[in-house]
């Protein structure tokens, strides 16, 4: 796979974070899961503001102390392409690049209070972040684009916009919230990136942008979509999955991505609807609700709910999967949550290793166990060379 990604089954590897760098299509789905590439965990804990990076056969490989340079409480992680290299947003408002081979952080860049998300576009030239704001200004969440030349190791602050002045979120003001951007993912060819907008449910939303002009095409209210949470392309390329939840509230839905119209609505049986991915084998899509510590499998075809997950650990968050699609590595959150006040209060802080096949619980691994500050939430998968 190169880095423009030109097929939908290679998309869906990236934005799983498990896109099999040098693997062709046919070769995938005709391998035996043995021959499949070695791969590494890398588990963020946001409490402790470190990444732990595990092997294949759960054993820790190395640490990376954030912290030390000055990114704190890192939340999200994603990975270029070529898994070159690694980007983490820190909701203390900076993201920080680190070059994978070496765990050597490269770039480190001010985004904004409450940078969120930051995820690398499908050629890899730019990463988007969402930046949620802070909390005490009204409606100054925001996009921000990173322009990236890996090959240099060049990172600079591009183009920026303050979602409340776009003029189509302008148009129904009235309708929103006070506006955050929370987690984003891209169209397979790029041209869009899916924002959903909270971080509370109440001031919600999705917006579509546009990274031809960085404008809006959409803009979708609360009202209309109870969305705050996971985005995640369905493996033929054709719709978004994003989904939304509370101490109440577990839903997600489908847009058809040809034109970002929502053509199918669901429950996620269960309360705070959060972590969704698709197996890399393209057959599934797996959302668990923090919550209520359980989840669904959707058909990643029919788009129709297939099987209910119910072994998970304690506060399954967000999710990654091996390459042979047999391990879900789901982050499961500690007793004093960092990021805000909420009601997803673990117990384990770490990740849940759970068979894909058997859908049960294998294990949870716990890099700080006993430390009541350890709140683990970003994972990803590094697919090794």
């Amino acid at each position: 796979m190169n880095a423009h990604r030109r097929s939908s089954i290679e998309r869906v590897w990236k934005t799983a974070r498990l896109l099999a760098a040098s693997l062709c299509v046919a070769a995938f789905f005709d391998a035996d899961p043995a021959d499949a590439q070695d791969y590494e965990i890398w588990a963020i804990d946001q409490g402790t503001h470190k990444v732990h990076v595990y092997n294949s056969d759960l054993e820790e490989v190395a640490q990376i102390d954030l912290g030390a340079e000055g990114a704190r409480v890192p939340h999200m992680i994603d990975f270029s392409s070529d898994f070159s290299h690694a980007v983490v947003a820190a909701t203390s408002g900076s993201i920080v690049v680190i070059r994978t081979n070496d765990r050597a952080v490269v770039a480190q860049l001010q985004t904004g209070p409450g940078s969120h998300m930051a995820s690398f576009a499908p050629d890899d030239n730019a990463i988007l972040v969402a930046v949620i704001g802070s909390g005490d200004v009204e409606d100054d969440g925001k996009v921000v684009e990173v322009t990236a030349d890996l090959d240099a190791g060049q990172f600079e602050i591009g183009r920026s916009l303050v979602i409340a002045e776009d003029p189509m979120v302008q148009q129904a003001s009235e309708r929103f919230g006070d506006i955050g951007a929370v987690c984003q993912e891209f169209s397979p060819d790029g041209r869009f990136a899916y924002v959903t907008l909270g971080p509370a449910l109440a001031n919600g939303g999705l917006v579509v942008l546009d990274m031809a002009g960085f404008q809006l095409v959409k803009a979708y209210a609360p009202d209309e979509l109870q969305v705050n949470c996971g985005t995640m392309p369905t493996p033929d390329g054709r719709h978004m999955i994003v989904n939304g939840g509370s101490a109440d509230v577990g839903v997600w839905y489908a847009l058809d991505m040809s034109n970002h119209e929502v053509v199918k609505q669901s429950d996620s049986r269960g309360q705070d609807a959060h972590g969704v991915w698709a197996t890399p084998d393209g057959r599934e899509i797996w959302m668990v609700n923090r919550v209520s510590s359980n989840g669904i499998v959707i058909d990643a075809e029919t788009l129709e709910i297939s099987a209910e997950l119910s072994d998970l650990g304690k506060t399954p968050d967000i999710i990654a999967m091996s390459p042979d699609s047999q391990r879900a590595f789901i982050s499961t959150r500690g007793p004093n949550p960092v990021t805000a006040a909420h009601v997803a209060t673990g117990e384990t802080p770490g990740f849940a290793v759970v068979s894909i096949p058997d859908r049960t619980l294998i294990e949870v691994v716990q890099p700080a166990e006993g430390n009541d500050q350890s709140d683990f939430h970003g994972i990803g998968i590094r697919v090794l060379p």
